[in-house]
């Protein structure tokens, strides 16, 4: 049996998924335990093992507790898709064939690896695939996210069903909350729904929500969340992990970038991007450049 290991963030995991659907047998998926709601009811992984190696920075004791938990397992292959020194040291305890970059995102994890990939290219979907040695056409792929079904009271029959991601993990990601208000109000017609996952995130949709008559908010599970995107007509969304939910399964979306670029996913007939800038200034405020009517006239294309 083949593992992959691919610990966060969510984001990171759906792009990873990629491959999933292009390899000859299923294979395990060891990631952290926070985000294992993502990879649930897929039919292309044979098992989730969840880790806990994000709190082991904290708790020595939960440190120890890998270490054994990895020493356990066995595998003919691992592929190291995290690339950073985490990664690449806890899954050599449990192959003796590791499979990463050439160039990894921490240059200490490629001294564990036995086989490494040297990947020049810039999305990194496209990084993924090399590292499995799958030579593809990646404008189009097949549904990789995969859920428990469930009906949804607030979708609408007679309009088309828009979603909103407003969160980020940075503030400097996030659409200000009167941007968010004129979108709606510039789709007055259709049904907008803005999924939260916080306090946070409630505080600002229900703002949103206040200042606008088509804007419905609900908290969601990761299943429930997979099952709404997955329903909607078209999703919105700042770079943030959620926003990824609508690409992985073939859903109209227009993904927002400021303070970051799209260097993650190739624009196809269903993703579309705005980006301001071609290069990452982490914290810089610019969001609220984005004009509405350019995001509508994303809408347009499809």
């Amino acid at each position: 049996m083949n593992a992959v290991i691919k610990l966060s963030s969510m984001g990171d995991i759906i792009h990873s998924m990629i491959v999933l659907p292009f390899l000859k047998e299923k294979i395990d998926f060891i990631v952290d335990d926070s985000f294992k709601g993502i990879l649930e009811e897929n039919p292309y992984i044979n098992k989730i093992i969840t880790v806990k190696l994000r709190a082991a920075k904290k708790e020595k004791i939960l440190f120890f507790k890998e270490f054994i938990h990895f020493k356990e397992m066995y595998y003919n292959k691992i592929y190291d898709l995290q690339g950073l020194f985490k990664s690449a040291f806890f899954a050599k305890l449990a192959t003796e064939n590791l499979i990463g970059y050439k160039n990894p995102r921490e240059k200490i994890a490629s001294l564990f690896y036995n086989k490494k990939i040297k990947s020049n290219k810039i999305y990194a979907i496209e990084r993924y695939l090399e590292l499995f040695e799958i030579n593809i056409n990646i404008k189009e792929h097949p549904q990789l996210l995969f859920y428990k079904n469930k009906n949804f009271e607030i979708l609408n029959n007679f309009k088309k069903n828009i979603i909103f991601i407003i969160g980020g993990s940075w503030e400097c990601k996030k659409l200000p909350v009167n941007k968010w208000i004129e979108l709606a109000d510039s789709l007055k017609n259709e049904n907008v729904i803005i999924p939260y996952a916080n306090e946070n995130e409630k505080k600002e949709a229900s703002k949103i929500q206040q200042n606008t008559k088509n804007v419905k908010i609900i908290n969601l599970n990761l299943n429930d969340l997979k099952a709404l995107i997955s329903k909607a007509d078209l999703l919105i969304g700042n770079d943030t992990g959620p926003s990824f939910i609508a690409w992985a399964n073939n859903i109209n979306n227009i993904i927002l970038y400021g303070c970051t670029f799209n260097n993650k996913i190739i624009e196809n007939r269903h993703s579309k991007s705005i980006e301001l800038q071609k290069e990452i200034k982490k914290g810089l405020m610019i969001m609220d450049k984005i004009e509405i009517k350019t995001i509508l006239k994303k809408i347009d294309e499809f």
